[in-house]
């Protein structure tokens, strides 16, 4: 997916600074920026993506009764993929509804139903393993997920593995680093610092 790796970085939602790193949510600091918010408003970005999703569900034989967007940014994504498929879609709530039937997911889903989630980005992990564990304990089957964008770090492999859930993503960290150094976004050094964070991210530091 190179047409969309270069995309990303043109319209500014991507962004590597491996010497002036950038602070997460998490508190960690990191040498990528990714902010895939912004594609929704960039029509040639959101088709690329859903036409990428798309290939990847048919490529890897997935089987699944919803798409499902993970709240907030996995949303629109999985929006743009199921009208692109002509497939039914749900979105996951951030937490059950405090009223009412107190649901996670919201659409005319079955309890049991086989959900595909859409991630815009796995880092950590974390936020998609408390996802998959509230759907699960809603009832629901998870064994596959999408993302547009997959840090690769260990700790969010390990979860995933040990959650027994495929991710499948559009960009993924060893293809946006390669990229990077080739197209002289970084230099040797820079490269460097992308692979060392990679591997231990949460012990990194210039």
């Amino acid at each position: 997916m190179k047409d969309l790796l270069v995309g990303m970085l043109d319209v500014g939602c991507l962004k590597i600074s491996p010497k002036k790193p950038f602070t997460y949510t998490s508190g960690l600091k990191g040498p990528l920026y990714c902010d895939n918010r912004l594609i929704p408003s960039h029509p040639h970005l959101r088709k690329l993506v859903a036409k990428g999703f798309s290939d990847l569900i048919d490529k890897n034989h997935l089987e699944y009764d919803h798409i499902s967007g993970v709240a907030t940014a996995g949303i629109t994504h999985a929006a743009f993929l199921a009208e692109y498929r002509n497939e039914p879609m749900c979105y996951i709530r951030s937490k059950p509804k405090g009223h009412g039937l107190s649901k996670i997911v919201e659409g005319d889903v079955k309890e049991s139903a086989n959900l595909l989630l859409v991630e815009d980005l796995v880092n950590q992990g974390a936020s998609l393993e408390a996802v998959i564990l509230q759907l699960r304990e809603h009832g629901y089957k998870v064994s596959s997920a999408l993302s547009i964008v997959d840090y690769q770090t260990p700790k969010a492999q390990k979860l995933l593995r040990n959650l027994k859930v495929d991710l499948f993503s559009l960009i993924n960290f060893s293809e946006l680093a390669e990229m990077a150094l080739s197209e002289k976004i970084v230099d040797e050094e820079g490269y460097d610092l992308l692979k060392s964070w990679h591997a231990d991210p949460e012990n990194w530091a210039l």
